[in-house]
């Protein structure tokens, strides 16, 4: 069933209202949203037969919350960016500490800051799909998520020259229309044990208390590519985990592990 184009939700801090996503879904007026939206190759539709004998067994695979709960590791994870002032801090500061990571990129930022992806590429991080333009996909039509999805990947193509491999819901919002989606589209989608809202007016000491509160074996951690909070107790929260005895890992990594454990 078609979601209706009603009642969307907040967006995330700093970005679209409800009705501004509105207009932006009723005026297609983004060049690599419009593509995936007029695409006819594979409709949300084709996507779900093609998978459907094997749906229910792929979704769970293709979903990690957490990686192997016995081994010490622990991923970190950027949303939102690339963002003009903080992006490249964090670039900095990841390979000085030697810190496998996972940016989740919003397709209309990487279309506007171009030479940020770029720069992570150099850097060796992933990239990630975090959807074109941060909108909740459970209040949209299932068409709707799905060019949302291919337009992101469009974009990060256009960039980097590959697709990517990882899919983040922004706010972590998905139901199963939305999973299908991501599992036919050959993506894996990542979600987090710990989110300690590094967004929402916290000062530094808090920001750090709340981490480290949160931590969990193969645990993955949501901070944002923005606040000047995040780059302020990188340092300090790479040497903290680590004295702990915790190991830095890439998603992929985890959902190794992870399935190891379920063997």
């Amino acid at each position: 069933m078609q979601r209706p184009l009603t009642n969307l939700p907040a967006i995330a801090p700093n970005k679209l209202t409800p009705e501004q996503a509105l207009e932006v879904l009723k005026r297609d007026r983004d060049r690599f949203w419009q593509s995936a939206t007029r695409d006819p190759r594979r409709s949300y539709h084709t996507l779900v037969e093609q998978h459907e004998r094997q749906l229910d067994r792929e979704l769970e695979g293709n979903k990690l919350t957490q990686g192997s709960p016995r081994k010490k590791e622990i991923a970190l994870t950027f949303d939102d960016g690339p963002h003009p002032v903080s992006t490249r801090r964090l670039l900095t500061l990841l390979t000085q500490y030697k810190v496998p990571t996972t940016f989740f990129v919003v397709g209309e930022m990487a279309e506007r800051y171009p030479e940020l992806v770029r720069a992570q590429q150099f850097a060796g991080v992933d990239i990630g799909n975090h959807t074109y333009h941060h909108v909740s996909l459970t209040k949209i039509p299932d068409d709707y998520v799905l060019s949302e999805i291919k337009a992101c990947d469009t974009v990060i193509q256009s960039i980097t020259g590959r697709q990517a491999r990882w899919f983040r819901p922004p706010g972590g919002k998905y139901d199963k229309g939305v999973e299908e989606t991501v599992a036919a589209l050959g993506y894996s989608m990542a979600l987090w044990t710990n989110d300690p809202g590094d967004y929402d007016k916290i000062s530094a000491d808090a920001l750090f208390d709340k981490i480290v509160a949160k931590l969990s074996y193969g645990g993955i951690i949501l901070l944002h590519d923005g606040p000047e909070v995040t780059i302020q107790i990188l340092p300090r929260l790479i040497e903290e985990l680590r004295g702990r005895g915790y190991t830095f890992v890439s998603l992929d990594r985890l959902k190794e592990t992870a399935a190891k454990g379920r063997r």
